[in-house]
């Protein structure tokens, strides 16, 4: 999926016009609907404040992943990684049980 589909789809998942998408990132829409359509591409740091504006990482922006993660994660996540590593190694072996009784819990539905 081209990096114009891709910004497209998921302005229109998040329910924002393209008028209000560019006046947030700060260029006018007639830009925005040249990115989507493919004439244009954005610099870098223009593609990370439209990615930052609507909530998604640059890769899933790109289209270098097909998985969106969601920021509420990426902030735990980060949280976690910032604490001494004998806290870190609970965190991450309490997860993985809870992970994985949720996964045995779908399995058996």
């Amino acid at each position: 999926m081209s990096f114009g589909t891709r910004l497209t789809t998921i302005r229109k998942e998040h329910k924002i016009s393209q008028g209000e998408l560019a006046q947030k990132v700060g260029i006018h829409s007639n830009v925005l609907g040249r990115y989507e359509r493919g004439e244009a591409t954005p610099s870098v740091e223009m593609a990370a404040k439209i990615a930052d504006v609507l909530g998604v990482s640059l890769d899933y922006l790109l289209g270098k992943t097909d998985v969106e993660l969601d920021q509420s994660i990426l902030d735990k996540v980060i949280s976690i990684q910032k604490l001494p590593e004998e806290d870190k190694s609970h965190i991450m072996y309490s997860l993985d049980g809870l992970i994985q009784h949720a996964k045995k819990r779908l399995a058996y539905k």
